[in-house]
């Protein structure tokens, strides 16, 4: 359910991306990421859904695409050697037209980062990413930028920087607590001793 909302997401943003995905309406496929996984059907709108069946009655995926870490370390430096990481299985020309429709989603960063931060600061932070190391249009990073979206906004994985702050006074007051407590024993034992 995560993967096909943070995929829609970027998809809503491309229509002609839509339109290709539409044109295998009816098929699953499976898509594992380094860090999230699952078997996605394609809608008859270009989009992905949860298969209707539960997920003890899913069936093998028509298509298997699996995108390993190593995909897109390579895919920063280097497009070509990022594909021979690409591992596809099962209907091959149903994988490779939804990762061709992956490939290629256009998206932009800046607007979705001016929701976050403001206009200003996006526009400065793409074009330090672009002055650093380009930034790349890979799915990965669109990916990276909404798992972290949703953990901190939506799932609640990712503490602000708020939660950390206290949890480190607090880890901080326990520790000098602790301290304490072992000086009055040590004190204790010398009276008792």
């Amino acid at each position: 359910m995560i993967l096909s909302r943070l995929l829609n997401r970027l998809l809503a943003h491309d229509a002609a991306a839509s339109a290709e995905l539409a044109r295998h309406a009816g098929r699953t496929v499976r898509l594992e990421f380094p860090v999230i996984a699952d078997t996605l059907a394609i809608t008859a709108d270009g989009r992905f859904a949860d298969p209707d069946r539960g997920p003890a009655d899913r069936g093998p995926a028509e298509a298997t695409l699996r995108l390993p870490l190593a995909f897109f370390v390579a895919f920063a430096f280097d497009r070509t050697a990022a594909q021979q990481r690409l591992a596809l299985e099962g209907d091959a020309e149903l994988a490779a037209g939804v990762g061709r429709v992956l490939g290629g989603i256009r998206w932009d960063l800046a607007d979705e980062l001016s929701q976050l931060v403001g206009d200003v600061a996006a526009h400065r932070v793409v074009w330090l990413a672009g002055k650093v190391g380009g930034v790349p249009g890979a799915i990965g990073s669109r990916m990276a930028l909404h798992l972290i979206e949703y953990w901190r906004d939506e799932a609640s994985l990712l503490a602000d920087k708020d939660a950390v702050a206290r949890f480190c006074g607090d880890v901080d007051t326990l520790r000098d607590d602790v301290a304490r407590l072992d000086k009055r024993l040590q004190q204790l034992l010398k009276k008792s001793a």
